[in-house]
């Protein structure tokens, strides 16, 4: 871990303290304000929604095989971002919501799948995979009935893994010796 700091921070101490102490400032802060830092997200998902879309219509037009659903998924994706940026902040927010729990349903379904796969080729560690899937799945589900719950808890879930990433990384920091960074 103490040669994962160092990389990071490229031998300055005071670069992984500074960036150790901002995920900690940013994780008091979502528990002070999680309504702002939801908000935040969600700003980034539809300016993110849209460079995906410039980005599939541009790989179309530079693409020698011409594939009718990329191009339709970037215009899409474009559409449904500038739709989004003129919407109430509700609606923005439940499209946030059933985004969020369709990729969680998605994701156990493909891990479900994948570990099925992998047990028929004989590779072991499968139960694992299994269970992320079948929890997965029944989280996707209950957030897409319950979009409000799922932003509610991806606020904290996201709160306490910046204080804790942050205490580590300073503790790594702090422990990182000149000689191995």
């Amino acid at each position: 871990m103490e040669n994962v700091v160092g990389n990071v921070t490229k031998g300055h101490k005071g670069l992984g303290i500074a960036a150790s102490i901002i995920m900690v400032l940013l994780g008091i802060g979502v528990f002070v304000a999680p309504q702002f830092f939801v908000n935040m997200m969600i700003w980034i998902f539809v300016i993110g929604l849209m460079i995906y879309g410039v980005f599939m219509i541009y790989d179309y037009a530079k693409s020698e095989i011409k594939n009718g659903w990329s191009l339709t998924s970037g215009i899409m994706a474009v559409i449904l971002g500038f739709l989004l940026i003129f919407a109430p902040a509700l609606a923005r927010a439940e499209t946030f919501g059933f985004m969020l729990a369709f990729m969680t349903l998605f994701t156990g379904i493909n891990q479900i799948t994948a570990s099925s796969v992998m047990k028929k080729q004989g590779g072991t560690g499968t139960g694992w995979l299994l269970a992320a899937g079948i929890i997965n799945t029944i989280l996707g589900f209950f957030f897409l009935f319950n979009p409000y719950v799922m932003l509610f808890a991806f606020s904290i879930i996201a709160g306490i893994y910046l204080i804790v990433g942050g205490i580590a990384l300073f503790a790594s920091t702090m422990s990182s010796h000149p000689a191995e960074q």
